[in-house]
């Protein structure tokens, strides 16, 4: 009697039966050892092939953190003999920051020989059970304004030097940890906005890049006088400017302070991370110490570049 078919095992709705998570639903083949992706709806800033991934030894040591790629190895031998396994893994985002994975599979008791599984981004539980686990996990080390105001009076600041303020600023690092910095530098009534950037998600980034002032971070600020703005997730932003600098950069979470003159608006300070709701409001007053030497050397700039 021939053997019986499985029948196909994806959702009607696409991934709802995970819940509506985005995730790689895949299947094994025990004994063609043939592994097979019934609905793929994994999104975001990956750039690795997911089902390449299982299915090939390499391209798991190039893409999957060290420490985890020999228990992974494991886990995936398990449900090639049909057995049910779980593993959580990590990936390096190639824009900056840390992907957590999870697979799991178990034997399908309807359809002997075959193994069921699904593969998801857990990386925000991750985070939310790292911040509840260790509150006080070690940061980078921070430096004192005095400290600060130092490093900045070190610094001859010309019509060149807006890099190296910014990355003064970066490695200062006071407040929650981030992994980029941006400066805006605003000419509303040019309707334009110039940017520069210190930090790997923006090495790829050219400097002095301009953008429209409509749809910008200083457009918001302006709008709603603001104070400052937090953005706890860029993915769930409707903000031009998210779309076209930050979301392509692999920029999650970040936190502008805007300096105001006489003139109005003419700088913003924005500090960035791979990480979502890496800037809760309860933690901003730390940045402070940032605040006064970054407009004097930026003041010092512009007046280097004959305007002011």
């Amino acid at each position: 009697m021939p053997k019986a078919q499985p029948q196909s095992l994806t959702c009607p709705s696409g991934y709802r039966c995970m819940g509506g998570a985005p995730a790689l639903l895949w299947r094994i083949e025990v004994q063609k050892a043939r592994l097979e992706v019934l609905s793929h709806s994994l999104g975001g800033p990956l750039s690795v092939d997911i089902a390449q991934l299982l299915k090939n030894p390499e391209s798991r040591r190039q893409f999957v953190h060290a420490d985890d790629v020999e228990q992974l190895g494991g886990v995936m031998r398990q449900l090639q003999r049909g057995e049910d396994a779980m593993a959580v893994f990590r990936l390096a985002n190639p824009r900056g920051g840390t992907v957590w994975m999870k697979l799991a599979g178990h034997a399908d008791p309807d359809h002997a020989g075959y193994v069921t599984g699904h593969v998801v981004d857990i990386t925000e539980t991750a985070l939310a059970i790292r911040d509840k686990v260790c509150p006080q996990a070690p940061r980078r080390p921070r430096r004192s304004p005095s400290a600060i105001r130092d490093s900045f009076d070190s610094v001859p600041v010309n019509d060149d030097s807006i890099e190296t303020v910014l990355e003064i600023l970066f490695r200062t690092q006071v407040g929650p940890a981030f992994d980029g910095i941006l400066f805006s530098d605003i000419m509303q009534r040019k309707n334009k906005v110039v940017v520069y950037s210190y930090g790997r998600p923006f090495e790829s980034m050219e400097q002095a890049k301009a953008f429209p002032f409509v749809g910008t971070i200083a457009e918001t600020v302006t709008t709603f006088g603001l104070d400052h703005l937090i953005v706890d997730d860029t993915l769930d932003s409707i903000k031009a400017i998210d779309w076209a600098l930050f979301i392509p950069a692999g920029i999650r979470s970040y936190f502008a302070k805007p300096f105001f003159n006489a003139k109005g608006l003419h700088s913003v300070l924005i500090l960035c991370s791979t990480e979502p709701g890496q800037f809760p409001e309860s933690r901003i007053d730390a940045f402070e110490p940032l605040y006064a030497p970054f407009e004097k050397a930026v003041a010092q700039w512009r007046k280097a570049k004959g305007r002011r």
